[in-house]
């Protein structure tokens, strides 16, 4: 069916294929597109979310290609052959719209297929002796704009209806001027005016504000924080009368502009009586005090000597019902110690010894021999400044079984005076084989997400090493030539040989950081200045950055940026989030290839770092979903990219994640700095 007609998306495309393609508007073109030659303008038009259809002088379909087939069941070229007339024969209107432009009127038309709604253009084809040969239609889905036009016009009529019956007085004004755009009949009420007398003037020409000073602070208040409210000011009516308002504001988008929508509350009556009220509450208030104050005073005498009495006993049941419960229950071993290190009480025994053996023995004869020294290091600590400690260390059962313990040691103080110190011991061996195992999962996980990286780069790698390689057996050869031919000196070698040096030293460091990249190592958690980081990534990707043509631009840190972690992982990362940004770019233009590497604090006293590129760019709602295992927009990719890296940065205690801009993507990587700035050791 038709309808309004959006913007001439339609005859832009339409007009974009002429161009391009000049040779279309012949039907001679359109008979040959299955010719080799022609395939790139096929390929254009399948990813195209258009409808490209040719038809005959006699209504037969001669082409029938783009994206948008596929949104209405339909295979590109499943048309060809196909009479129109016979296809679309219960619908006159069609048939007619065909036949004028059979007969050389250009054609446009908005019509409704299933849930789509399509803007369609036909253009008359001529052959060589300007005689019409067909036409060519361009069809566009335009579902989602006139859907969002609908649902804004609704939401204004929405917004007009609450706007006018609500009981609170409103108004729109310009946020600059102050000029009333809008009011409802609650505010015109209020002000005891009419909608001539406030339309189109400011509030300033009718009173509306006590200055100009008083608005311009509103107004910056709105601006900086979004909203104003329950402001408190007088304010004269056009009938000269003063009123006490409440006043609240916020911006808001309006008939395609931003307008200040201001409520207004008289509050005259309100103020009054609320000022009458407080003196009131003022005066209650001292004679409830006064009362309070003799009742406190005869309750406190009555009551002091039963509150010493009881206030000893409550506690003194407290507190043993409380250690007797926390003693028995607790899954814990829970020890008192002296300074000296002698047991005075276990709730549980130790080493498959009776309790009447260890109670009165040296805790140090538990404890391994590397972790006496800190024992008795922090036993002190904790008699001398009462603040708890922890430490970790092994036992070891009768059978050699082995067991880690997370041990909490605290004061125990009466009268001010450390008399014995507490020790909570806690088995964490299975949480510590579990993190180890969890770790070394990880490690396993990133390092065979390296070696395809890598795998993916042999070719580019090999060319790396193949030219320093080249050029040392040039330079040897040459060598060779002047040592056989007699002529020349050993200085005449020197310069020569020193380039040979530098080959050899630059395929040396290539393969040095290929090996160092791709190495399976246990994870280090080190120091780390992370513009290095990024220095070392983009050097492993070198060649690959020119092979493509890409123009990369650094804005890092002018300060070292530190963090605590395992740098080949964090090569990983980027290298990752690097590749896939150089794939995004793959389709454009080798001048549009731009792509971004920033490093810097970020507003939460964390590092940053940001990978900004040029390219396709996600689609919308795609921000989650990129992280998902096997989740991957790439023909050979395996979807583990972007999942093995987010749990890389999640793991040093960071975040990663996108954000869609107008062309191309950002990844963003957030990890904590040393010491909480940038100038941490290392």
């Amino acid at each position: 069916m038709d309808q309004t007609r959006p913007q001439d998306q339609t005859s832009l495309t339409s007009r974009l294929l002429s161009e391009t393609f000049p040779e279309i508007q012949t039907p001679d073109f359109l008979e040959k597109l299955s010719d080799d030659s022609h395939q790139l303008l096929r390929k254009i038009l399948s990813i195209t979310p258009f409808i490209i259809s040719a038809v005959d002088s006699q209504g037969i379909v001669t082409l029938s290609e783009g994206g948008g087939l596929t949104r209405l069941g339909f295979e590109p070229g499943e048309w060809v052959g196909k009479s129109i007339f016979a296809e679309f024969a219960d619908d006159p209107e069609l048939i007619d719209l065909f036949q004028r432009t059979l007969h050389g009127e250009k054609q446009r038309h908005v019509r409704t297929v299933g849930e789509q709604t399509l803007d369609v253009e036909y253009t008359p084809l001529y052959n060589d002796q300007q005689e019409i040969a067909g036409f060519l239609s361009v069809a566009v889905d335009i579902s989602e704009k006139i859907a969002s036009q609908e649902e804004l016009r609704r939401s204004e009529e929405r917004f007009s209806t609450i706007f006018q019956v609500n009981p609170i007085a409103m108004c729109i004004t310009e946020i600059d001027t102050g000029i009333f755009i809008e009011v409802n009949e609650n505010f015109l009420t209020a002000l005891q005016c009419t909608r001539e007398e406030i339309l189109g003037k400011s509030a300033f020409d009718i009173g509306f504000w006590p200055s100009k000073e008083t608005r311009r602070e509103m107004i910056e208040q709105v601006k900086s924080e979004g909203t104003a409210r329950e402001l408190y000011f007088d304010f004269i009516i056009p009938n000269g009368t003063r009123l006490c308002t409440m006043l609240s504001a916020v911006q808001i988008y309006f008939r395609g502009e931003t307008f200040l929508l201001s409520c207004v509350k008289d509050v005259t009556r309100e103020r009054a009586a609320l000022d009458e009220l407080e003196k009131l509450n003022e005066n209650l208030e001292a004679r409830v005090a006064a009362r309070t104050a003799e009742l406190q005073q005869a309750h406190a005498s009555l009551n002091e000597e039963y509150t010493k009495r009881n206030r000893l006993y409550r506690a003194l049941q407290q507190t043993e019902a409380r250690w007797r419960s926390l003693v028995t229950n607790a899954p814990d071993t829970i020890l008192t110690l002296d300074i000296d290190g002698t047991i005075l009480y276990l709730n549980h025994p130790l080493a498959d010894r009776a309790m009447e053996e260890i109670i009165g023995s040296s805790i140090y004869q538990f404890l391994p021999a590397g972790d006496i020294q800190k024992a008795r290091t922090i036993l002190k600590q904790v008699f001398q400044t009462g603040k708890p400690q922890e430490m970790e260390t092994e036992g070891v059962s009768s059978s050699g079984q082995k067991y880690i313990y997370s041990c909490r040691i605290g004061a125990m103080v009466s009268g001010g005076i450390t008399i014995a110190a507490m020790v909570i011991a806690t088995d964490i061996t299975h949480q510590k084989l579990a993190e180890q195992e969890l770790v070394r999962r990880r490690a396993e996980l990133a390092h065979l997400s390296r070696l395809s990286t890598m795998g993916e780069l042999a070719a580019e790698l090999s060319h790396e090493l193949n030219q320093p390689l080249a050029a040392i057996n040039n330079y040897t050869n040459g060598c060779i030539r002047r040592i056989r031919s007699g002529i020349t000196s050993l200085d005449d070698l020197i310069e020569p040989l020193e380039e040979m040096s530098r080959q050899a030293q630059r395929a040396s460091e290539t393969i040095k950081r290929l090996r160092r990249h791709v190495q399976k190592s246990e994870v280090e958690q080190k120091i780390l200045d992370i513009n290095l980081v990024i220095e070392n990534s983009i050097a492993l990707l070198q060649h690959e950055i020119q092979r493509n043509f890409i123009s990369l631009q650094l804005e890092l840190s002018p300060k070292p940026l530190r963090t605590v972690g395992d740098a080949i992982q964090l090569e990983q990362v980027l290298v990752n989030l690097l590749l896939n940004a150089i794939e995004a770019m793959s389709e454009l233009p080798p001048e549009q290839r731009k792509l971004l590497i920033e490093s810097d604090l970020h507003i939460n006293d964390n590092l940053v770092i940001c990978v900004t590129d040029s390219g396709i760019g996600l689609k919308k709602g795609e921000e989650n979903s990129i992280f998902e295992t096997f989740y991957t927009t790439k023909q050979k990719g395996l979807g583990v990219g972007l999942s093995i890296s987010q749990t890389i940065v999640e793991a040093h205690g960071g975040k990663l994640y996108p954000r869609r801009n107008k062309q191309g993507t950002s990844f963003f990587i957030e990890l904590p700095l040393v010491n909480g700035d940038n100038s941490g050791g290392g």
